[in-house]
């Protein structure tokens, strides 16, 4: 059987990765257990000082989501969004990942929906515990973990490799970023990093990468060069097939992309003639099988 690795290169605070998860759960749901998948943490922010000095201060940051409606995941409505660190989130997905990749994806979505769609500070202590909790995961065994040697270790190589972009990142530089101010290790030689969401994809010893926010198509198209053996799932038929199959609670636009539709409306006025069941937060809900 054909394999594809992916490693997704994503931070829990950034509203594009944040806004991408619809081709994200495309991914998963066309490839399945063909994909061997790792998230991998960019680490936006060390703290919130390091986002107050990029400008980026309570409003500017409640203003910033305002232009990611149109995406179509929930989204918190405050006037206020407080600046916060990711870097201590970070590392808590770390940790998660390295005993449970299905944990981490749970718990880098229970961050997302504290951060994104709920204006709570993700580096906050009592945010950190409630994101694991909701993620099915012990807060004081994981906060814990977060901070020992081997995170640290892997955090770092984490952020080294979102800062050492390959050549065909590096050919679409208007999809990369310049390395922060607050980075404490080497950038590499091109002082660039990739932009969220960013996969990295492997096969057959040939590697590809597909930085920053792209549409499915882009990422579809990738896939078949690197790997045409892969065989295909057919897009769901129905939207509670959906839900029993996702680790987590999705977006009504995550239900209409795994439908192979872009109608949100249609996709929440199905979701609610099949019983599921609604959890409203921001701009929008999530939904979970009944």
């Amino acid at each position: 059987m054909s394999r594809l690795a992916v490693a997704e290169f994503t931070d829990p605070a950034c509203p594009f990765a944040y806004s991408a998860e619809p081709v994200r759960w495309r991914l998963a749901w066309r490839f399945g257990d063909q994909l061997d998948w790792t998230v991998r943490m960019v680490g936006l922010a060390r703290d919130a000082a390091a986002q107050e000095a990029k400008g980026f201060d309570a409003v500017k940051n409640a203003e910033i989501l305002r232009h990611f409606d149109a995406y179509g995941m929930p989204l918190s409505r405050a006037e206020r969004r407080d600046p916060a660190g990711t870097w201590d989130a970070c590392r808590l997905v770390v940790a998660a990942r390295a005993t449970d990749e299905v944990g981490a994806v749970r718990l880098l979505r229970a961050l997302r929906v504290a951060g994104l769609a709920e204006a709570r500070p993700i580096d906050h202590p009592d945010v950190l515990s409630d994101a694991c909790e909701v993620a099915g995961l012990d807060p004081a065994e994981l906060l814990a973990r977060a901070q020992d040697d081997a995170t640290a270790t892997a955090f770092r190589a984490d952020l080294e490799a979102a800062r050492t972009p390959g050549p065909a990142a590096l050919a679409l530089d208007h999809k990369l970023a310049d390395v922060e101010a607050d980075w404490e290790w080497a950038a590499g030689p091109s002082g660039r990093r990739y932009t969220c969401p960013t996969f990295v994809l492997a096969a057959d010893g040939t590697t590809a990468e597909v930085p920053g926010f792209q549409p499915w198509s882009a990422v579809e198209a990738v896939v078949a060069n690197l790997a045409p053996g892969l065989e295909r799932r057919p897009w769901a038929e129905g939207v509670l097939e959906v839900l029993r199959w996702a680790p987590v609670p999705l977006a009504t636009q995550e239900v209409a992309a795994l439908t192979d539709s872009d109608d949100r409306d249609a996709a929440r006025t199905a979701l609610r003639e099949a019983g599921a069941t609604e959890h409203a937060v921001g701009t929008d809900a999530f939904w979970s099988v009944a």
